[in-house]
Order: C-alpha cells, then structure tokens, then sequence
C-alpha cells in the first residue's frame, strides 16, 4: 500500500523512459520525443491532480503518434514487476 502510494506521488513519471522508446520506435528523433516526454512530464509535475499518462493523452501530438491502447500497455506496472521472482531468486536462492 504504501508503494503505491509512493508511486502515485511520481505522477507517473516513472514510465517516461518507455513513453520516450515508443515515440522513437514510431519513428521520431529521439531529440524529438524528448522534447515532447519533457514538456508533458513538466506539465504533470507542474499541475496539481494531473497524471503524466493524462498529460499525453491530452496532447495530440502524443496521440499522432501513440494511442490511447498503447500508453495503457506502456503504463502497465506488471512489466515492472515481472522479473521480481527471478531477482529474489537470484539473491536469496528462492522465492
């Protein structure tokens, strides 16, 4: 509980690296989805309430590029996770 609240305080933001992979790999410069991936992460942060999720969402540069199915896949925290087993195993020996 207390990491998601944790997480929640990021806005999101923790997912920036995989938004900006995804604009690249639709074809834009990676100076290019920087800039957008900064300018909406700034807007998030800058804003009281707002996710960085939504903050792309209501661009529609972001949304030229990306759908709304594909931010929820990127904004999926399982992928997060998904490894943990294989780390605790890999440090303790099992999980």
């Amino acid at each position: 509980e207390n990491m998601k609240k944790n997480m929640d305080k990021s806005k999101g933001l923790y997912f920036s690296s995989k938004v900006l992979v995804a604009l690249v790999e639709k074809g834009l410069s990676r100076d290019q989805a920087y800039d957008i991936v900064q300018r909406n992460a700034m807007k998030s942060w800058d804003t009281e309430g707002l996710m960085f999720k939504d903050a792309l969402l209501s661009d529609p540069e972001v949304t030229s590029y990306l759908t709304k199915e594909e931010l929820d896949k990127i904004f999926n925290v399982d992928e997060f996770l998904k490894n943990i087993p294989y780390i605790y195993e890999r440090v303790f020996g099992k999980f």
